[in-house]
């Protein structure tokens, strides 16, 4: 099967799931009476949370920064760029596509490997995920559920059990990484053993990746560190809350029906919906999984599909006018960055770092990246990257510094 089949089958795939969530949301819906609710929104309340979901991509950045190595720390404006660049990408091509063209964005202005940045996008979405998880379960404990129903009560309970549940697998994950963290050198000795029948640029993508990650951990086991990104998270995912309260509080919604732990409540499932891979950042599954949670906690159907539309605007159209105007700026195609997103490996983004790919370094075609090989020995990877800053050795700022990983021989 070819590459261009495959991405076509992807394609058409994303549009069905996305088709039938639409149908299942827009299905019995008084479309007049929707636009009505959407013409009675309080705007005034949504450019108000327009204004906090901007301020997530500036804590977001924040954060970024914070988990990367301290001589290469890009500047805000840097970060800033690549992190609407990358939702762009998210709300265009999906969640793959955010966490490849992200780095690559940043990348392109910044001499920082996108291996590098790459590994800590990947620990940013842990921490997202693990304090979404932890909202949504701790609120269940304080959340009043007023329904008396007995399929209503059935239903809350289901949803009690998943939170908690998932809550569980969150903590132990996190175990998990922390445990490869504190024994890094003999997982990635004995990941380097297994892959070494591998082709030499999937093994030093795969230990390359590890070792990226494992560095990146470093902040799990330093408390400065992990409480200036916890905060950043915390901060973060307060201003989300913030955000769906105002969109809520736009269509008249009283706190009595919807208070904040019913924000909670709504933002915990539309999240949950929003994992669904589908076109047009998860059009159709948040769509039906946001108006869902609304009717469940007694909004009116049309009312609930009105504010789930305008939801999914505020929470993705900010990062699309800042995204289209930096790739105007800065003279990126949209189509470019489709073929990044689809193809990392035309640029050599291959987890692990930038391998051979036959484009001339810093050509367009290449996206401008500077000429990289994939070392396979981690000291030379950090005298590359010493000699590229100018003789500043590699590392994490003092408070995020990792110990030193043990050299290891491929058997």
């Amino acid at each position: 099967m070819t590459h261009t089949l495959k991405r076509n089958l992807r394609i058409l795939a994303g549009l069905a799931v996305g088709a039938l969530f639409v149908y299942l949301f827009a299905n019995k819906l008084d479309w007049s009476q929707v636009w009505v609710d959407l013409g009675k929104a309080e705007w005034g309340r949504l450019s108000l949370a327009g204004a906090l979901i901007v301020g997530t991509y500036v804590i977001r950045s924040l954060r970024w920064r914070t988990l990367l190595p301290a001589p290469t720390r890009p500047s805000f404006m840097a970060l800033m760029r690549a992190t609407v660049v990358g939702f762009t990408a998210l709300f265009l091509m999906g969640r793959a596509a955010e966490m490849i063209v992200r780095p690559a964005a940043l990348s392109m202005k910044e001499r920082i490997s996108p291996s590098t940045s790459y590994a800590t996008v990947l620990i940013e979405r842990v921490f997202d995920m693990v304090m979404v998880v932890i909202f949504f379960a701790a609120n269940l404990a304080f959340f009043e559920f007023t329904r008396r129903d007995s399929e209503s009560t059935h239903t809350f309970g289901v949803i009690r059990i998943t939170g908690i549940s998932l809550l569980l697998v969150s903590g132990a994950g996190i175990y998990g990484l922390s445990v490869f963290r504190s024994r890094r050198a003999g997982v990635l000795s004995y990941v380097e053993r297994k892959c070494a029948r591998l082709p030499g640029a999937l093994a030093n993508g795969i230990t390359g990746l590890l070792r990226q990650i494992s560095e990146g951990l470093a902040v799990l086991h330093n408390t400065r560190g992990l409480a200036v990104v916890v905060s950043y998270t915390v901060l973060l995912w307060l201003l989300v809350v913030g955000a769906y309260l105002l969109v809520i509080r736009a269509f008249a919604i009283p706190p009595e029906q919807i208070p904040v732990t019913g924000a909670v409540f709504v933002m915990g499932l539309s999240m949950l919906g929003s994992v669904v891979p589908t076109p047009g950042a998860s059009t159709g599954p948040f769509h039906a999984a946001t108006a869902a949670s609304l009717v469940f906690l007694g909004v009116e159907r049309n009312k609930a599909a009105s504010a789930a539309i305008l939801l999914h605007l505020v929470i993705f159209m900010p990062a699309i006018m800042f995204g289209v105007f930096y790739l105007l700026k800065d003279g990126i195609s949209l189509a470019r960055l489709m073929h990044v997103g689809d193809q990392p490996t035309s640029l050599g983004l291959t987890p692990g770092g930038l391998v051979s790919s036959g484009l001339a370094p810093g050509s367009a075609e290449s996206g401008g990246f500077p000429a990289r090989a994939a070392l396979s020995n981690p000291r030379q990877q950090q005298l590359e990257a010493a000699a590229d800053r100018g003789g500043h050795e590699s590392g994490f700022s003092s408070e995020l510094a990792p110990e030193p990983i043990a050299e290891s021989k491929t058997a």
